[in-house]
């Protein structure tokens, strides 16, 4: 096995080599990027539906729900296949709702959290009967409960609670502590449950939480689980009987050379804090689902030298892939052609086009040569990637391909120039 199938093996299974040409399951990428002509991202099916059998499976015997977070890929081809294996869908945003509707999710696996919610989307979480509105904040609750009068209803709400567990990830992606934006502050989450269990547009039905994403040891969930359920006994003393207990989502993936828990691991933490109390588990993973299914595959415009660096310059760019912008995120980059067994590798800055210092994927990157017109895939890439993209400098929005054994086909079609200029129009008294 060579280094880079190694690495294909260890981030990306759903990705091999196969008579030198990188294929996805068993279609060949080059046949994608040819029919996309630009940057394009690539999704195995096959490989998101058996990451959500590995959770369905960890969880076996135990009452569990299992929310797909949307805000992770919203291809509908992703979602497709993840509802017809029974999940429910995480929204954080009425047009989410509105999708996760449009594509066939039922409105009874459907938990509507986001920190900000406005009163029309909470509205329209009533209106669509969601199973469950998590709770951000003291004003939020107010507010969803003068919504729910207005219509006659009440609304299944859980409070998601701020543990101040700091989850051991990056900063920026850190949600968990009492100085972040997310949750009620965990002091406060006694009070503010029996005032909703009084208010008669609310009716309590779990309790939530959610501390970070790419989380890579379970003794942070598990201190998080530990106050959640702390909390849940003194409410059952208080007379306020829940149901769910929320769990969030987070569990890393492999970027580089992490070694993330398993996902019975993370089952088993989740299973030890609720053993012996009668609730049904909730959990929204994202990342672990459809991060390793996905590559973003770029073509190489050309090469030149900054100094004494080699610089890879692509067609793909921050647009189309912002984390290493974002977060300095790594993404292992390989090209869709093995290289020969005695090509030269040397270290390479890989870059974009765009008018940006920062629109730079990597730095001094071991690359073997590389060519105008060869082609590289991006691992790791089907979690926050497409769903964060833009069309800064007039950049078309990025395709998105979906892939199950030797089948095909455009979820997000490629967008022209001419789509660009006609969203948008000049005012009459122009």
């Amino acid at each position: 096995m060579t280094n880079l199938e190694a690495t294909l093996a260890s981030i990306a299974p759903a990705f091999a080599y196969r008579d030198g040409r990188l294929h996805a399951d068993a279609t060949p990428l080059d046949a994608i990027a040819d029919a996309a002509n630009g940057p394009v991202y690539a999704y195995a099916l096959n490989a998101v539906a058996e990451a959500y059998q590995d959770f369905a499976d960890a969880f076996a015997g135990q009452p569990t729900r299992i929310c797909y977070a949307l805000k992770a890929n919203d291809s509908v081809g992703v979602l497709k296949t993840l509802l017809a294996k029974g999940a429910g869908v995480d929204v954080v945003s009425g047009g989410e709702l509105a999708l996760a509707l449009s594509a066939g999710a039922s409105a009874d696996k459907i938990v509507f959290s986001g920190v900000g919610k406005t009163n029309q989307e909470l509205s329209d979480a009533l209106d669509a009967a969601v199973m469950q509105i998590n709770v951000e904040s003291e004003a939020e609750l107010e507010r969803l409960n003068q919504v729910a009068v207005s219509k006659g209803v009440q609304a299944p709400i859980a409070l998601r609670v701020n543990p101040d567990v700091d989850a051991g990830t990056l900063d920026a992606i850190s949600t968990g502590r009492a100085t972040d934006k997310f949750g009620v502050n965990y002091g406060d989450a006694e009070r503010l449950y029996q005032e909703a269990a009084r208010a008669p547009g609310l009716k309590p039905m779990g309790i939530a939480m959610h501390i970070g994403s790419q989380i890579g040891d379970v003794a942070h969930s598990a201190a998080a689980c530990a106050k959640l359920r702390t909390l849940w006994d003194r409410l059952a003393v208080d007379g306020v009987t829940l149901r769910r207990f929320d769990v969030g989502g987070g569990l890393g993936i492999r970027y580089k050379d992490e070694t993330p828990p398993s996902i019975q691991a993370y089952a088993d933490t989740i299973r030890a804090a609720v053993a012996d109390i009668d609730c049904e588990v909730m959990l929204e993973p994202g990342r672990r689902i459809v991060g390793p299914a996905g590559v973003l595959i770029a073509n190489v415009i050309g090469e030149k030298m900054a100094g004494d660096h080699r610089v890879v310059i692509l067609d793909a760019a921050m647009n189309d892939l912002i984390r290493p912008a974002l977060y300095k995120a790594w993404h292992e980059v390989v090209p869709l052609r093995l290289p020969a067994a005695d090509a030269e590798w040397t270290a390479a800055d890989i870059v974009g086009p765009i008018c940006e210092s920062t629109d730079k994927f990597a730095d001094s990157r071991m690359m073997p040569p590389l060519a105008a017109g060869d082609r590289v895939a991006f691992l790791a890439a089907g979690a926050y990637g497409a769903v964060m993209a833009s069309e800064y400098n007039g950049r078309p929005r990025t395709p998105e391909v979906v892939v199950q054994s030797q089948n095909w086909d455009f979820a997000r079609k490629p967008r022209t120039y001419q789509d660009l200029i006609h969203e948008q129009s000049a005012p009459d008294w122009f």
